[in-house]
């Protein structure tokens, strides 16, 4: 799909979604920004002892730790503006039927349908792949 028209989610349902995402694509940014200057200012600071310098490695970890997560959700925010852009918000990029409204509302920067995320996070191959043989 790569025509507006051709989208599941009618335009008006389609332009909230499209200002949610973007909502929350500022916001990570923000978030991301803001991580990125407290993990500089814990860097500057000199620990005092052996207990301050636990904490200190303890909340940067912390620190990246969130950071990668929102990057991380940051990247699928900004894809799934993409597939608002392309006419493919709403589509399973795996099997290409529509995604449940619910999920969506749930998970807008999902790009898979409940069958495929499923399939995927218990590691069975969908009908769309092909399966290698082994020897061995």
């Amino acid at each position: 799909m790569s025509q507006a028209s051709d989208c599941p989610i009618p335009k008006n349902v389609l332009q909230l979604f499209k200002g949610g995402l973007r909502e929350m694509q500022l916001d990570l940014r923000q978030a991301l920004e803001k991580a990125e200057n407290e993990i500089r200012a814990l860097a500057n600071s000199a620990p005092a002892d052996e207990v301050d310098a636990s904490v200190l490695n303890s909340t940067k970890e912390a620190l990246f730790a969130r950071n990668s997560e929102n990057r991380t959700k940051l990247r699928k925010v900004e894809l799934a503006l993409e597939r608002v852009q392309n006419g493919d918000f709403g589509v399973c990029v795996t099997c290409g039927v529509a995604i449940g409204l619910k999920r969506l509302q749930a998970l807008p920067w999902t790009s898979n349908c409940i069958e495929c995320q499923e399939r995927s996070e218990q590691g069975s191959p969908n009908e769309f792949t092909t399966l290698q043989p082994s020897f061995g």
